[in-house]
């Protein structure tokens, strides 16, 4: 199959696929890719094989050095809906996403991580939830967290904003973001093309974090839909972009700094001062998290105050073995306007959709040959 650079001008026209019923929006999945030839079989099958399948399909390598051109020929030979396309130089993937939301011609676009996957019935689910609600911004839904061989770690643990499909208005969207942070899993983001445009895109400014602004801002001015049950699964691996970049509180004082001067401007009744703060001690702590605790002089100088005092009090009281509980103390320390949200939205509402979800043990869980 022929590659195509994607600076290619024309916006694609979606096929025509009879599983879609005439009243339902066409929806594209777009898949970047930089040597993860690994996981792409598992990624696009889980597209591709789907009973209810999207209208197109677009493959961006961002100039792989692995055999991953070579790996998607294989993969979407014979599916007229598919097409790859490899950047003329590597652009990194707030960029790649950009370019591809020009290029792709359906109604709306899930962008999708080659080391990530869908789970069946993904696209029929969301595809009647946005024909109820014609012009809503995006769709989301849950997803789980597994390794690198697809064994499920847990359910991620995002926000559970209802107990069944739900169509949010703008202001909806607004008040639950003021409380819970966000209820977004990039992996099952659908969002309205013309809408994501309008929000600016994936802001490269944004670093790893883009998509949950873009998810932000599109919500609080379009609307949302959500479905709380998974329909993705998120790989955890290490190296991974929103890992490396959580590790860095430097790249995270840049990208907060970027997030101030911008976002208010997409989103002026969402991003108040009193959000964006929230913003900050949420990903200082999720650095935190992420550096395994260890991170305690880094995140003591990102705090003021008796938050400071207390961050730096967990050097001297609380050994770096007991990581747990170092987090805990911390989580506590810079984010107690998420205790209460937690407990209701994140862990009751987790819990509840945990006891009704289908066993990632299932026929539907299993790694294609």
């Amino acid at each position: 199959m022929p590659v195509t650079p994607i600076s290619f001008p024309d916006r694609a026209r979606p096929p025509t696929h009879c599983s879609r019923l005439p009243n339902q929006p066409t929806i594209a999945v777009v898949v970047p890719n930089f040597n993860d030839a690994r996981y792409l079989p598992r990624c696009l099958r889980s597209v591709l094989e789907q009973e209810v399948p999207p209208d197109e399909v677009l493959v961006v390598d961002d100039q792989s050095t692995d055999d991953s051109v070579t790996v998607i020929r294989s993969l979407i030979a014979g599916r007229p809906q598919a097409r790859l396309m490899v950047n003329p130089v590597n652009l990194g993937t707030n960029a790649t996403v950009n370019a591809a939301l020009r290029l792709v011609g359906s109604d709306y676009a899930l962008f999708l991580s080659a080391n990530d996957f869908v789970l069946p019935g993904i696209f029929e689910r969301a595809r009647a939830s946005l024909a109820r609600s014609p012009g809503i911004g995006l769709w989301s839904a849950m997803a789980w967290l597994v390794d690198d061989e697809d064994r499920v770690i847990r359910l991620h643990p995002s926000a559970v904003v209802a107990l069944r499909d739900a169509i949010l208005a703008p202001d909806d969207c607004i008040r639950l973001a003021h409380r819970v942070g966000h209820w977004f899993t990039g992996t099952t983001a659908i969002y309205r093309r013309d809408a994501l445009l309008g929000a600016g895109g994936f802001d490269p400014a944004y670093g790893a974090p883009g998509d949950l602004i873009a998810a932000l801002v599109v919500a609080s001015r379009w609307g949302a839909a959500y479905a709380p049950e998974p329909f993705a699964a998120i790989r955890i691996h290490a190296g991974s972009f929103s890992s490396a970049t959580l590790q860095d509180f430097g790249r995270l004082d840049a990208i907060l700094q970027q997030v101030r001067e911008r976002a208010p401007r997409m989103s002026p009744a969402l991003f108040n001062a009193k959000f964006l703060e929230r913003m900050a001690l949420r990903y200082y702590f999720a650095g935190f998290r992420a550096c395994g605790g260890a991170a305690v002089a880094e995140l003591a100088a990102r705090t003021a105050g008796w938050q400071r005092v207390a961050v730096l009090s967990l050097e001297g009281l609380v050994p770096r073995a007991l990581r747990r509980l170092r987090l805990g103390l911390a989580y506590v320390i810079l984010r107690p306007f998420d205790i209460v949200p937690t407990l209701w939205n994140r862990l009751l509402g987790w819990a509840v959709v945990r006891a009704r979800a289908r066993s990632p043990a299932s026929s539907l869980w299993r790694r294609p040959c």
